[in-house]
């Protein structure tokens, strides 16, 4: 079973009105260039057809305004409901203070999200400061019983839309304190992954697991087989960026890289069947 851990889609009404939604500092980070795709449920299930992709996490989007994060979240649900259990909803948070960020994680449980994510400073850059919230939310997230995924972003290289500051000591910290909680750091974990070289930061980070998503246009095909040989392949979820860009460049790269099918199997779908739990 193949399973992309890392997907985005948008109802119609956002996607059609893209300018309606730019007054989002968050958004616009991201989206505010028509050649930034936004894609809808109907898209994605299509594009898993044509390349043999079985199930995909979609991520909600961290708005500021509560209506529009109602909306996305409620589509997420919609689609899941209508995929017959082929798209598996994380669930938008938005910047709220502490108790705000608790009571939504326990609706995101009684909802039917299957996470929390993707949780992303696209605006502001993830410091000691934005990242105040975090100690909350992993401890209702862990009580919930519901993983999360973090935006976190490569320190160095080249600028890109919705790329920021991360401050790997801030998000180092959060996760030390977050007890046993699987936290999934997309795109690689901005290269913190590399971290675990260190005693004390595979200890810390023994429940993260990393996502692939916009690896081709960060790094070389290598960063597979050396992200393997750090972390090991239990840790590595394959993960797309839908509809950043196509799936052939990632299966082209997983067909390549030295893996044996044991860990070929697990990086794309069997470590997401252990971590969600719920997918038959």
């Amino acid at each position: 079973m193949v399973i992309d851990f890392h997907t985005h889609i948008f109802p119609e009404r956002i996607s059609r009105n893209r300018d309606d939604y730019l007054d989002d500092a968050d958004f616009r980070a991201i989206y505010g260039s028509e050649k930034s795709r936004i894609a809808d449920s109907d898209g994605l299930l299509h594009a898993m057809d044509e390349n043999g992709i079985d199930a995909a996490v979609v991520m909600g989007f961290p708005w500021f305004d509560d209506d529009r994060l109602r909306l996305h979240n409620d589509y997420l649900l919609e689609s899941a409901s209508a995929s017959g259990g082929r798209i598996i909803p994380f669930c938008g948070l938005s910047r709220a203070d502490a108790g705000a960020v608790v009571r939504a994680v326990e609706k995101a449980r009684t909802d039917g999200f299957a996470g929390i994510g993707e949780v992303a400073f696209y605006s502001k850059g993830l410091t000691g400061e934005t990242a105040g919230n975090l100690p909350s939310l992993f401890s209702a997230a862990s009580e919930a019983a519901l993983p999360v995924c973090m935006h976190v972003n490569e320190p160095l290289g080249h600028r890109y839309a919705g790329k920021y500051v991360t401050d790997f000591s801030a998000l180092y910290e959060s996760i030390s304190a977050s007890a046993g909680l699987p936290i999934i750091l997309a795109h690689w974990g901005g290269g913190i992954l590399f971290y675990e070289l260190m005693p004390e930061v595979k200890e810390a980070f023994a429940n993260v697991y990393y996502d692939t998503a916009a690896s081709p246009f960060l790094y070389r095909d290598e960063v597979y087989s050396a992200a393997v040989s750090i972390v090991g392949a239990e840790k590595i979820l394959f993960g797309s960026d839908y509809p950043l860009t196509g799936y052939r460049r990632y299966l082209n790269a997983m067909e390549a890289a030295p893996f044996s099918d044991t860990q070929r199997n697990a990086i794309m779908g069997g470590n997401a069947r252990k971590l969600l739990g719920a997918i038959k």
